[in-house]
């Protein structure tokens, strides 16, 4: 079945509510409208508000109510409207949730997922565009999972709430409205966490590892770059960010001995900086060059067409793989 990635969403929490009882939404407009960006449809005529849960606009009170009704055995999948948003349930997320294990000494887990459609091109200015899995990388016991493709948006947002841990669940709002693909949806099989970076190609003399629309230019223009260089590349999707595949990923740098990180994010702290750390520490003796980091600019995101500026484009990803060819 051809699905864009709000319809593999949309997919996904279907079947994840059908399988268990104790999964309910939470967020808001989430109600007959099915949510801002349409992948709760239905959910509220077939299971009512019980399960599907519209709350006002108030991001720390609907996290902390779904974060009581996770320590009360339910699996809450708890929905931001633009990612930007969850710096105001920051406390309930990093402070609570994410610490419920330890302070518990092993009793108490949350199985929470929040999911937060994250980047630019709906230019919405600085509020509404953000890349935010940096944000959380430092918080011991979050999981962080940031698939890009509608198959991945789908297996990966079941693996989200299935598993029973709080797992912050980032998207690419533009890549789920634009992405088409077809989705196996007779496939019901949940995958793992762990180890799940893809290989999305397969190449010899440079590494490149990218996430939501910069793998997408990525892979755009990859052949180009392998017809004028007479070189390969090799493209890692990481799909997950916390536990990080990065066996795959050493494996990788050192059979092409090159390595380019590409996100939205602002380069400054963005979860490329860590990445980037991890290879030179395992694979030091076998780079032939630094490694590349490509982000956005250290800036607020303008509204209006002009966002695009803020974020890297194809030539700077062109640039940065000649670079290293």
């Amino acid at each position: 079945m051809e699905l864009s990635g709000l319809g593999a969403l949309n997919v996904a929490l279907k079947e994840v509510m059908a399988l268990d009882e104790k999964v309910v939404c939470v967020g808001e407009d989430i109600g007959a409208k099915g949510g801002a960006w349409g992948y709760f449809s239905g959910l509220y005529q077939q299971y009512g508000r019980e399960r599907v849960i519209q709350t006002p606009i108030c991001e720390y009170g609907y996290t902390g109510l779904a974060n009581g009704m996770a320590y009360g055995g339910y699996r809450p999948v708890v929905e931001y409207m633009f990612a930007d948003f969850c710096a105001l349930a920051f406390d309930p997320i990093v402070n609570q949730a994410a610490k419920a294990r330890y302070n518990s000494n092993g009793n108490c887990n949350l199985a929470i997922t929040y999911m937060l459609p994250e980047g630019g091109g709906g230019r919405s200015g600085s509020q509404h565009s953000q890349s935010v899995e940096a944000w959380f990388a430092n918080i011991p016991g979050l999981k962080i999972v940031a698939p890009t493709s509608p198959a991945d948006l789908r297996y990966f947002l079941k693996a989200a709430v299935t598993d029973d841990d709080p797992v912050v669940f980032i998207f690419s709002r533009a890549c789920a409205m634009g992405m088409k693909e077809d989705v196996n949806t007779e496939d019901r099989s949940i995958p793992s966490l762990k180890n799940a970076a893809k290989i999305v190609k397969e190449g010899a003399d440079l590494t490149v590892i990218a996430w939501h629309r910069p793998l997408n230019n990525v892979i755009a223009v990859t052949k180009e770059i392998e017809r004028e260089t007479g070189k390969t590349i090799e493209i890692i999707d990481p799909r997950v960010f916390c536990p990080f595949d990065l066996d795959t990923v050493v494996r990788s740098v050192k059979k092409t001995k090159k390595a380019l990180i590409a996100h939205e994010a602002p380069e400054r702290g963005g979860f490329g900086t860590l990445i980037s750390a991890w290879i030179s520490e395992n694979c030091f003796a076998e780079l032939a060059a630094p490694v590349r980091r490509i982000g956005g600019y250290n800036t607020c995101i303008p509204f209006g067409q002009v966002e695009e500026y803020a974020f890297p484009q194809t030539d700077d990803l062109k640039a940065g793989m000649r670079s290293l060819l």
